[in-house]
């Protein structure tokens, strides 16, 4: 008896867990937090709605904070068994989820002093708890089977989605049959800079497959290039600052690798102040620097071939520091600042945008997916004016650009290429959209494959073997 039940990123495009139950033993596909609105996000990540202790393993698809952000939370309740994950993707978590404890530590901090001991707040997780789940790590390398509990074993294929992401096959045994699950994670794109191309499934009984981009097609790569060359010269005419919201992970080197390229080539400024302005991204991009045979061709052809770092130029500058980061609001000439989160929810990206969302001198790039509800998505949607921080109703005078091309999602017609290359046999389930954009996959899909297309309700279970 095998069957699969969906609890995260069915409805929605975070928080992704999918827990399987296999001849008795419990396997979660990803353990990710919630990210929304803060009072919905609190309770459904503080109590999973499954018991932690019951689940005998778990496989991690990949560092971003919506796939792998609760596993401190999990094991804190009780969960003993071993964590999957490829060995970039624990070399991220480690940095990655110390942040995460200590910005729910800050913010617990800060709220607690608002409520004057009316209530006493406390985080999801804390920075011991996040200590503590180091140790149940299991590295897994591409291509290398691996057992997972009784009647399970699964493999990693590179994904192409951010630096140790993996696709995942699992291979299950039982009643005398055997099948094949594949789950997509984030499946990434190709020529993106840096990674390897995603491979591909060839043949599944059934697939999971992340839909967040199933409605829409994305712009080349390369079109990046020209788009943020145009943005940066742009605002540096006008005198102003780019302030770019950035995950601090992969987007953000993504980001100092293209803006290396183009000094290289002239087509900005040479000197232009560049501010990585993210504790988290300076520590995740020495993390890159040490998986140089993670990247691709031209990474190598651009840079490692000439023993350059592709993520250190002129004019770039980490600001490690509280004191570091607020120096750069007093510097009053043309620069570029990349800071986190790249939702503009938490983090200094909130301070800078502070600083600079009213003089239309100044240009926000937005280059990443924003979910709903999020200060980025009423950036993205237009809105007149917007509250940060303690300042209400700020009127939006900066100039808001927004980057498709840099997208590391597939798009439609990628998520449509794959799904018919992997040859689902059985059903393909569809998670990680919004309703629209997997509604729209389907139906791009039910005439592209063979297969049952279904669109998993949240806490649904379904029967694989």
């Amino acid at each position: 008896m095998a069957t699969i039940e969906f609890f995260g990123a069915c409805e929605s495009v975070t928080g992704s867990q999918h827990l399987l139950s296999v001849n008795g033993r419990k396997i979660l596909l990803d353990c990710g937090l919630f990210q929304g609105k803060r009072s919905e996000s609190e309770w459904v990540n503080r109590n999973f709605p499954f018991n932690p202790k019951d689940v005998d393993a778990i496989i991690v698809s990949h560092a971003h904070i919506d796939h792998s952000g609760n596993l401190p939370n999990i094991v804190k309740q009780g969960f003993a068994g071993k964590i999957f994950l490829t060995p970039a993707t624990g070399a991220l978590l480690r940095p990655m989820l110390l942040d995460s404890a200590r910005i729910q530590e800050h913010d617990v901090e800060y709220l607690n002093k608002k409520l004057d001991d009316i209530i006493t707040l406390e985080p999801i997780y804390t920075e011991e708890d996040a200590q503590a789940v180091f140790s149940y790590f299991h590295d897994a390398a591409y291509h290398e089977w691996f057992t997972v509990a009784e009647g399970v074993r699964a493999q990693f294929l590179d994904a192409g989605h951010i630096l140790g992401a993996a696709l995942v096959v699992l291979e299950i045994t039982g009643n005398g049959k055997k099948i094949l699950v594949g789950y997509t994670g984030d499946l990434g794109r190709k020529f993106l800079p840096i990674l390897r191309d995603p491979e591909q499934f060839t043949s599944v009984d059934y697939l999971i497959s992340e839909s967040t981009y199933g409605d829409r097609l994305h712009e080349e790569p390369k079109v990046a290039y020209k788009d943020l060359a145009e943005i940066i010269n742009f605002t540096v005419k006008k005198g102003g600052k780019l302030v770019i919201p950035s995950f601090a992970v992969a987007r953000a080197q993504e980001l100092l690798y293209i803006i290396h390229e183009l000094k290289d080539t002239n087509a900005i400024p040479h000197g232009l102040p560049v501010y990585l302005d993210s504790p988290l991204a300076i520590e995740v991009s020495k993390v890159y620097e040490k998986y140089e045979k993670l990247y691709d061709r031209q990474a190598y052809e651009s840079f490692l071939k000439k023993n350059d770092n592709p993520f250190t130029f002129t004019g770039l500058k980490f600001t490690p520091t509280v004191q570091d980061s607020k120096a750069i609001n007093s510097a009053n000439v043309p620069s570029i600042i990349i800071s986190a989160s790249g939702m503009c929810e938490f983090g200094r990206i909130r301070h800078h945008l502070k600083n600079t969302i009213d003089d239309v001198r100044n240009t926000v790039a937005i280059v990443g997916y924003q979910a709903a509800n999020t200060l980025g998505r009423k950036l993205v949607r237009g809105e007149k004016s917007v509250n940060i921080l303690e300042r209400k109703n700020m009127p939006v005078r900066a100039d808001i650009r927004v980057l498709n091309s840099l997208s590391a999602h597939a798009d439609q017609a990628g998520l449509v290429n794959f799904s018919k290359n992997a040859n689902p046999k059985e059903k393909i389930f569809l998670v990680h959209g919004e309703d629209k954009s997997k509604t729209a996959l389907r139906e791009k899909l039910v005439s592209a494959v063979s297969c049952e297309v279904v669109i998993p309700k949240c806490k649904s279970s379904h029967e694989l073997l």
